[in-house]
């Protein structure tokens, strides 16, 4: 049975629709999350569109206590994420200058060039899937760091658990309930696993975003939101392979008592 395995699921936007989409959101004063490397690391805030014109866009810092005059640089490339309705756009900029505030009251502004293009993501991408019964698969992840001030180091550095679900937000992995002390809210992780036996390993970093345990299943839960995909090439290709990893996942669910064999035909071209 041949089945399509790779489906263009992430819409390019320039020119026009490019920009009416920025210029409405900033009219309309749409938050968004941005992301940049700082000394290796990933930095994550809340901002504020302001205005948009042909050529640039202000944002307004909403959150993580930001001193632009050290932390961000002219020329500093940034990732920007948004979402529209039940659509999330994500785009790389560069920070082309600082809008100093008016008054004491006011949160600091940053200027972005206009993007050549953007990407367009359906929100239901970042809706989790399962991993499949069939498939058994494990992550490895190690320590980053921390995306707040916390000095606190974890007793070990690098781990392996199994992951539950995907999109392409993120992962929930399922590790040993010993391991607990190792892992905090905002801890960054390095993360390596292979989705399908067929495929590369995805490489990728996140910040842990939620803990959970189950003393029954002797289990605890991570929910790591993955960092800096938009932010480069790379990255946004790694979105594309987590966009159609969720849409075999998918497949796969719909496929009635599925054995080895029966998998191995899916995959045939």
């Amino acid at each position: 049975m041949a089945v399509e395995t790779s489906v263009k699921q992430i819409e390019n936007l320039s020119g026009n629709d490019l920009y009416n989409i920025l210029y409405n959101s900033a009219y309309t004063h749409k938050n968004g999350i941005m992301t940049y490397l700082n000394g290796g690391k990933w930095q994550v805030v809340k901002i504020g569109f302001v205005r948009c014109n042909g050529q640039f866009m202000v944002v307004e810092i909403l959150s993580g206590g930001l001193d632009l005059s050290s932390k961000l640089r002219i020329n500093q490339p940034v990732g920007i994420s948004f979402q529209v309705d039940f659509d999330k756009y994500i785009f790389e900029s560069v920070i082309c200058g600082v809008e100093n505030p008016v008054s004491d009251t006011e949160n600091e502004r940053i200027l972005l060039q206009l993007p050549e293009k953007m990407q367009k993501i359906h929100r239901r991408a970042y809706q989790r899937q399962p991993v499949p019964g069939e498939l058994n698969v494990k992550i490895l992840f190690w320590h980053r760091g921390f995306l707040d001030k916390i000095s606190v180091v974890p007793v070990d550095h690098y781990w392996q658990g199994q992951l539950l679900d995907l999109s392409a937000g993120g992962v929930r992995v399922g590790i040993e309930i010993d391991k607990k002390d190792c892992f905090t809210i905002s801890q960054v992780v390095g993360l390596q696993f292979t989705p399908l036996y067929y495929q590369k390993p995805i490489l990728a970093e996140g910040h842990i975003r939620y803990i959970t345990e189950d003393s029954d299943k002797q289990t605890l839960y991570l929910g790591i939101e993955f960092l800096g995909l938009e932010v480069s090439v790379d990255g946004r290709a790694i979105l594309q392979r987590l966009l159609d990893t969720v849409k075999e996942y998918q497949k796969i669910h719909h496929q009635p008592d599925l054995s080895a064999e029966s998998m191995d035909c899916l995959f045939m071209e």
